[in-house]
């Protein structure tokens, strides 16, 4: 039956639900990156016929800014409401008690807020962590401060969440009047509630309002990061991005996420920036991933000194505060470069740039709070403790990062035939990638690849002869995501002719992409891969021409022979710094290839007296040779377990030469 909310129809409370969760989790300055979490209490018919009255809470993995109604997982509410007499349960106790309470045990596993939702007696729950609450709540104020600045609420000090949390609430709750609109957790967040969705969100809104309008008020015309040092040279500081990337990547290799627009330079250059390095993040939530503390780089030619010094303090909180869980890792997730902007850096793209958000709100969160109270927040022990948390450390146990996670990959050629095929390869496997090719239908197909992948792929619409723009594409590689670890060297270009007949001006073009295009490619990888320090991989399309080189193709072998000594020369001086360098030599590539094109395969086929089906399966095993095949041999050998002990080898990809 459909209900009506002020003038919006809902055909049922869950639906209801959605929408105002959408709403909630559309403001990035209430939730951030699945964050927050909603719930309704409704009656449905289990599988016996009965109704049963059900939670159905935010289950993990969802957004509430895009979720929909199979996000929400539902508990019986009878088994939840028992739990009430239960006087302590551990996490993970807590997890197989919810498990068991699952109406259906496939559907995602519940919010950890659960029994908090099941007792606040109202129909709709609303959770989130508000810049503007948190601005308030993380200061040394009194609870009854911000209740009278926040109105009917009830303040509670911080109490890690799960089901301490709700058990230490259930006392508060019970004896709530009906004045009371919300539950503010100090450093945690603000919870509301109604008998309807829109009731629950109107609430929500007003408290946030109330903070927000008290803000304004007390900080009206104050610049929370004002001036105090001047601006560096952004080409010194973006040199080191490199080696900062390698030393963030010494445990686990890093992709970083590099701000220097107006907002992010304004803080590096402030004073603000520097006092809060150890203020802690805006909610504890966050600590997963960025910790307690931010590194503070005043002088960028000191971030190796920076770095393992924050290192050895994690490392020394680690043993004064942990027991029983193995380390993380011990490296800054979060920096602010004094005068050039924030860094963060995460295991992918994805998990660097969710750390550059929480860092943001927690500068502003903090800088707010300093003013309005004086910044505080939790311990450091209750601080590891969250990090720790056996709930986050059991999904750590479970998760399966792929192959080349946190890896950055460049591939020329990559807008067709062999480059497209392992630019895919590579970006499924993990690796973002910066597709470069000539043709501007590279940004179409980089867009496709990042779909297929879920991994970000860049296109780069370049010249590879060009000095210039070879340089332009490796500092957009670095200003991305931080360097690169992987170099596919595969653009080029074939154009048949016997001796007699080539032109200089055909040999010149050979050269100026096969030979010169591939130089420079390498020449600016390798200096990236040095000052990262942590090895690296080129790979390098070089053809069966080079071993067996066939009438008419002079220009084309020639200058593949010269990229050929390139890679010599990669290994032979890369070796010492760990970067390997191989050769794959295909054949006969023409699925998808463009260098075939504008009659050359006819012409080779002709030149061979054969048809264009026999040329193609001219070889000992009498199949056709695809790009898929060379994709997967130059996946093998970037691969540390296959083939890390191997560099300037060659590889026949041609399926036997006859």
């Amino acid at each position: 039956m459909a209900e009506e909310r002020k003038g919006r129809t809902f055909n049922s409370p869950l639906e209801e639900r959605v929408y105002y969760s959408r709403l909630l989790g559309r403001d990035s300055s209430l939730v951030l990156h699945g964050g927050g979490n909603t719930s309704v209490k409704v009656t449905e018919r289990d599988h016996t016929g009965r109704d049963i009255h059900v939670l159905r809470v935010k289950g993990s993995g969802s957004d509430l800014a895009t979720i929909t109604e199979s996000g929400f997982t539902g508990l019986r509410m009878d088994d939840l409401l028992a739990a009430m007499k239960i006087k302590e349960m551990s996490d993970e106790e807590m997890v197989a008690y919810m498990r068991k309470s699952m109406v259906d045990p496939s559907e995602p596993s519940p919010s950890v807020e659960s029994f908090l939702h099941a007792f606040i007696p109202h129909a709709y729950v609303d959770h989130s962590h508000s810049d503007a609450i948190l601005s308030i709540t993380n200061t040394t104020m009194k609870p009854e401060e911000i209740k009278n600045i926040l109105g009917d609420v009830m303040v509670i000090p911080y109490i890690p969440p799960g089901f301490k949390l709700a058990r230490a609430l259930l006392g508060i709750i019970e004896s709530m009047g009906p004045e009371i609109k919300g539950i503010v957790l100090s450093r945690h967040g603000l919870f509301t509630f109604g008998d309807s969705g829109r009731e629950s969100y109107d609430r929500h809104m007003e408290i946030v309002s109330a903070a927000e309008k008290y803000i304004s008020e007390k900080l009206k015309g104050t610049d929370l990061f004002p001036k105090k040092y001047d601006r560096v040279d952004p080409a010194a500081v973006e040199l080191l991005l490199p080696t900062i990337r390698g030393l963030l990547s010494r445990s686990t290799k890093k992709v970083l996420k590099i701000a220097t627009d107006e907002a992010s330079l304004k803080i590096s250059m402030s004073g603000e920036a520097e006092k809060l390095a150890t203020n802690g993040p805006a909610t504890p939530d966050m600590l997963i991933r960025t910790k307690f503390d931010y590194a503070y780089i005043d002088d960028v030619s000191k971030s190796t000194h920076v770095i393992d010094e924050y290192a050895e303090k994690y490392q020394e909180e680690y043993r004064k505060y942990v027991r029983g869980f193995p380390m993380h890792d011990p490296y800054p997730s979060c920096m602010v470069i004094r005068g050039y902007g924030l860094v963060t850096a995460g295991i992918n793209s994805r998990e660097a740039s969710i750390a550059m958000d929480q860092m943001r709100h927690s500068l502003l969160v903090n800088a707010r709070a300093m003013r309005l109270g004086g910044n505080s927040f939790i311990s450091r022990k209750e601080a590891y403790e969250m990090e720790y948390w056996p709930l986050e450390e059991a999904k750590l146990k479970k998760f399966r990062p792929r192959p080349l996670e946190g890896h950055v990959s460049v591939v020329t050629g990559a807008g067709s035939g062999i480059g497209l095929e392992v630019a895919r390869k590579l970006s499924l496997n993990g690796s973002v990638v910066i597709a470069c090719d000539l043709d501007p239908d590279v940004t179409s197909v980089s867009k496709t690849l990042e779909t297929e992948s879920r991994n970000p792929v860049i296109p780069a619409v370049i010249d590879i002869s060009s000095e210039e723009a070879v340089e332009k594409a490796y500092r957009n590689a670095v200003l991305e995501f931080g360097g690169v670890d992987v170099l596919f060297n595969n653009a080029g270009v074939l154009k048949s002719s016997l001796i007699e007949d080539t032109t200089v001006q055909d040999l010149d073009l050979h050269y100026r992409v096969n030979a010169r295009g591939t130089f420079l490619m390498t020449r600016e990888a390798f200096k990236i891969m040095k000052a990262q320090n942590m090895g690296g991989n080129m790979v390098f399309n070089i053809t069966k021409n080079l071993t067996n080189p066939g009438p008419g193709m002079l220009s084309y072998g020639s200058t593949k022979a010269f990229a050929a000594h390139v890679c010599h020369y990669v290994a032979k001086e890369g070796g010492k710094y760990g970067i390997r360098a191989n050769i794959v030599n295909p054949d006969k590539i023409f699925r998808g290839s463009k260098i075939w094109e504008n009659g050359v395969l006819e012409a080779r086929a002709k030149a061979k007296g054969q048809t264009v089906e026999q040329y193609k399966t001219q070889n000992l095993l009498r199949r056709e040779v695809l790009p898929d095949h060379v994709a997967n041999v130059v996946l093998a050998l970037i691969n540390e377990d296959a083939f890390g002990a191997t560099t300037d080898a060659m590889i026949p990809i041609d399926g036997g030469i006859i």
